[in-house]
């Protein structure tokens, strides 16, 4: 039994050290190609934010429902706080 884990032990062991290896010759050649440092993820373009005058938050321009309130056009998070807007606007019955 000790001599089976010895030897697995040792096959481990060489196989870590043909992955550092390998890593490290991978490594080289892709520094001698000029892509030694790894790009930088695409970050998604800056939107507008737009802050909601009912609850005070900010979302998007382009994820915005809008409205027209008192004659100008207003940006809102949801329907429901467009719906807030509106009905603040209309006399009550």
């Amino acid at each position: 039994m000790l001599l089976f884990l010895s030897r697995l032990f040792r096959v481990i062991l060489l196989l870590l050290i043909a992955r550092f290896v390998l890593r490290g010759i991978a490594r080289f050649f892709r520094a001698s190609r000029g892509a030694a440092t790894p790009r930088e993820p695409q970050r998604a373009p800056a939107t507008d934010l737009i802050r909601d005058r009912v609850c005070n938050t900010f979302v998007p321009r382009d994820k915005a429902v809008r409205a027209i309130v008192a004659g100008r056009e207003e940006h809102f998070c949801s329907a429901a706080c467009r719906d807030k807007a509106l009905a603040a606007l209309s006399p009550a019955s």
